[in-house]
């Protein structure tokens, strides 16, 4: 399949953790198998969701070396290179070029808001290590507009795709599809697929999320390009209050999700300012037994 015809979910995996906080490579590798049995249009890796910025650059590393000798090619992997400097972002670069991801991601240094000759200069030394597809995610740790999303893409050879997730997303998005710029090969939502369909409709080819919920997303995004809209309101409707509320509790909840998928042994996360209580469980019980009627994925 070429990279312009990349559709759909673009799940993103969560990072396992054992009971000792270290990466659950067996754990990550039934996730992997679990995203493409879902049929994702792709996987995005590690990324906010599979919180990136607490792991070290071994362990990044790994989430980007394991979803790669599990797919097989089966799917396209997207490997994250973003960094807090420029020689870091190439050394991950370099390493996903490697290890033969499809295409890399990455948006500007997170620990502080570069101007724009800094970001342009960070996406021309990744550009300069890799020969894949680079994607620009642009989110509010260094927004930047349209016009200067299309300069990237079409002055630096290999930026050609855009995960767009500064507020208002679904409006950026719009603003972006219209500039019809030749060089932009495709422009992903993101904002845990709770706003896929008015993305959709506004241009994106498809969505970047926790993937818990990947093959029900998926399957909206196929009934969506096949002009089922009113199959792909009515199912979107039943999986929205499962993807609200990752929104308020976080990744421990996606994983808590994983657990009863049949896929995760435990919920634990680094950032665990917000673990589950009591209260969260009830909602989780209750949201979780309204969806599965409408899973498609089942453990064998």
């Amino acid at each position: 399949m070429s990279e312009r015809d990349w559709r759909g979910s673009f799940a993103i995996p969560m990072t396992p953790f054992d009971e000792k906080d270290r990466v659950d490579e067996e754990v990550l590798a039934a996730e992997i198998e679990f995203c493409i049995e879902c049929h994702v249009g792709g996987i995005v890796v590690p990324v906010m969701v599979s919180e990136f910025r607490l792991l070290s650059e071994e362990e990044r590393r790994t989430l980007i070396r394991v979803p790669i000798e599990v797919s097989r090619g089966r799917v396209p992997i997207v490997a994250n290179v973003a960094a807090v400097n420029t020689p870091l972002a190439v050394s991950y670069a370099e390493y996903a070029q490697k290890m033969g991801a499809d295409a890399v991601i990455a948006m500007p240094s997170y620990i502080h808001k570069p101007d724009f000759e800094t970001i342009y200069n960070y996406y021309k030394a990744i550009d300069e290590v890799v020969d894949v597809p680079i994607w620009i995610q642009n989110a509010s740790v260094a927004a930047m507009s349209p016009d200067q999303i299309v300069k990237l893409c079409t002055e630096i050879e290999h930026v050609s795709w855009v995960k767009e997730e500064v507020p208002p997303a679904h409006k950026n998005i719009a603003a972006l599809v219209a500039k019809k710029s030749p060089y932009v090969h495709g422009v992903m939502g993101g904002g845990g697929a709770r706003n896929l369909i008015t993305e959709w409709q506004r241009g994106a080819a498809g969505c970047v999320h926790a993937c818990q919920f990947c093959d029900v997303v998926q399957r909206i995004h196929e009934m969506l390009d096949a002009g089922q809209l009113d199959e792909a309101g009515d199912l979107f409707e039943k999986v929205l209050p499962g993807l609200v509320i990752e929104g308020l509790f976080g990744m421990a909840y996606a994983k808590e999700i994983m657990i009863r998928r049949g896929v995760f042994k435990n919920n634990r996360i680094r950032t665990a300012v917000r673990p589950l209580d009591e209260h969260d469980m009830w909602e989780i019980d209750r949201v979780w037994e309204r969806i599965q009627p409408y899973l498609i994925w089942h453990k064998s």
